[in-house]
């Protein structure tokens, strides 16, 4: 009888004991997994500054191919109209964001036609900052046409003067006119009226450029699917619409039925 008792106090025994190393196992596990979860090695923290000043210098003192594939002008041209806007008091610098940077940002979001979330991203900046200062230096740029958008001087241009091709038989010729098309975003119901040649929605916007590739006028908003003819003819017809006096603008392939009235209406074109 003793030895049955001594039996099963031993196995019991045993039992207690392996339950107990179960759990002591599998609480040193989980003390493992948890161990490698929360001391999982980290990667240095980024400086944002210092990587969005090293990139915006890497595209302004780089090469000029360089600038130009990032923003689409030079670093002269770039230094220029950051000057220019500096000096005219349209763009002013802030404690965190300089002119240089509010340029940078909006060139190559204009350059490359790509989301707010991914210039914020490279440039490391919120979505709401971006479109802040993309829309501040949009107004200071705009404020400029008067000083980039000229009449026509009413000169023939040297341009035209001292080539055989083209003289004398372009003699009087001030310009080029033409069409072309800008993506545009509109409302659903007005879509299907700025859909024309291109693909997706667009503007087709007029414009006359001088010879040395000056603009001297621009129209646009009129909706994709408009021809060119109309849109000259809504140029013509505006208090403040195209006009070149005597002189006479060479149309592009859009205009070629309109090349008669840009000759015979000299006093109002």
């Amino acid at each position: 009888m003793d030895d049955d008792n001594n039996l099963n106090t031993r196995v019991i025994s045993q039992i207690i004991t392996g339950a107990a190393s179960t759990v002591i196992a599998a609480g040193v596990t989980i003390v493992l997994v948890v161990d490698s979860i929360y001391n999982i090695p980290k990667e240095p923290r980024i400086n944002r500054e210092k990587e969005r000043e090293d990139y915006i210098s890497s595209i302004i003192h780089g090469s000029d191919s360089h600038c130009i594939d990032q923003i689409r002008i030079s670093p002269r041209a770039f230094y220029r109209l950051c000057e220019i806007l500096r000096n005219k008091n349209l763009l002013r610098p802030t404690i965190n964001v300089s002119i240089e940077e509010q340029m940078v940002t909006f060139l190559h979001l204009i350059g490359h036609n790509v989301r707010l979330r991914v210039i914020g991203s490279r440039f490391h900046r919120s979505c709401e900052t971006i479109h802040r200062y993309f829309s501040i230096v949009l107004r200071a740029i705009m404020k400029l046409h008067k000083d980039l958008i000229r009449p026509p001087t009413c000169c023939t241009s040297p341009e035209i003067q001292h080539n055989r091709r083209y003289w004398p038989w372009f003699e009087d010729c001030i310009g080029a006119i033409n069409g072309t098309h800008v993506r545009a975003s509109v409302p659903i119901a007005l879509q299907a009226r700025f859909r024309g040649r291109k693909e997706g929605t667009t503007q087709n916007v007029l414009a006359v450029v001088s010879f040395d590739l000056k603009s001297m006028y621009v129209l646009a908003g009129w909706e994709g699917s408009a021809h060119d003819s109309r849109i000259l003819d809504d140029a013509l017809s505006r208090p403040n619409g195209l006009r070149v006096n005597i002189y006479w603008v060479m149309p592009g392939m859009g205009f070629a039925m309109d090349l008669s009235l840009l000759i015979e209406e000299f006093g109002t074109i």
